[in-house]
């Protein structure tokens, strides 16, 4: 069966993107990484930002809270102690979009002054109401997440029946809420937000079905960082994780997504390239007969 991705316009600042025609990867920057959450120094941030750019990531998101959002949604306070001399170091060796990762209004704002162009917000707008209308005063790019419930409770919560139903529903929530604060929905990329309230399996059921969960003509992201569910064990070693993100990014793309964020946008970039061509083939295939 040929793959089918439709096209969807993304307004960046003042450019504007139109989403289907390549895949577009976003390299993610953790600040605060390892069992002991040790903030990494601003230099070597600006370095690994700019060997991101470098293997080919066409966004360079930079995410100021837990790697883990088990722990909780972090303040603003929190993700401004360490994200405001990242950006300061980074921004001078950036070229491509900057993207932060934050639900709080107060984190965006200044991080659209020190030069970001998309804010990823987890929670779909629905952790700050005021981040909506923070957005909206600006030209910044938004990616709105699917959280089920909050951190603390995903440990206690049970399966859903109607996962896809249930997420398809909370996400044109997402979008209503940016909509009443007059955000355009071309401003808009919607993420499933995997592992945010889902167990393993069901996050393999999202991943094949993302370009149903979303409005036709909408962008759609999955987030493939970090993801615990995508190996069988902690102790998978490099092989294993290489092999499982590469289905993981198949699964994605062949069910709709326009844009991967991943650690190492190196590591999938050529695998990426093959399946774009796959879609060009197909839509000239189509054309032809």
């Amino acid at each position: 069966m040929a793959f089918q991705r439709t096209k969807a316009l993304w307004r960046i600042g003042d450019e504007e993107v139109t989403l289907g025609i390549r895949t577009l990867l976003a390299g993610r920057i953790e600040i605060f990484r390892g069992p002991h959450h040790d903030r990494t120094d601003p230099y070597e941030a600006a370095d690994t930002a700019r060997k991101v750019e470098e293997s080919g990531a066409d966004i360079v998101e930079i995410n100021p809270g837990p790697r883990n959002l088990k722990r909780g949604l972090p303040s603003a306070d929190h993700e401004l102690s360490a994200l405001v001399p990242v950006l300061k170091k980074l921004m001078p060796f950036v070229t491509r979009p900057i993207s932060v990762v934050t639900p709080n209004a107060e984190t965006a704002r200044r991080a659209v002054e020190l030069g970001a162009s998309i804010i990823h917000d987890p929670s779909g707008l629905a952790f700050d109401k005021k981040l909506a209308p923070t957005v909206n005063e600006s030209k910044a790019a938004l990616i709105l997440g699917h959280m089920r419930g909050t951190p603390e409770q995903w440990a206690r919560m049970e399966p859903l029946t109607r996962l896809s139903e249930t997420v398809r529903v909370d996400l044109r929530a997402s979008l209503i809420r940016a909509r009443q604060s007059g955000i355009e929905p071309r401003r808009i990329v919607l993420d499933a937000g995997l592992e945010h309230g889902k167990r393993s399996h069901e996050n393999f059921t999202l991943l094949r079905s993302l370009g149903s969960l979303c409005p036709r003509g909408q962008g759609i992201q999955a987030n493939l960082a970090s993801k615990s569910f995508l190996v069988g064990s902690v102790r998978g070693d490099a092989g294993e994780r290489a092999a499982s993100l590469a289905v993981a990014a198949t699964l994605a793309l062949e069910s709709g997504a326009h844009m991967l964020t991943v650690e190492h946008p190196g590591s999938v970039r050529d695998f990426v390239a093959v399946v774009d061509r796959i879609y060009r083939e197909d839509e000239q295939a189509d054309l032809a007969e």
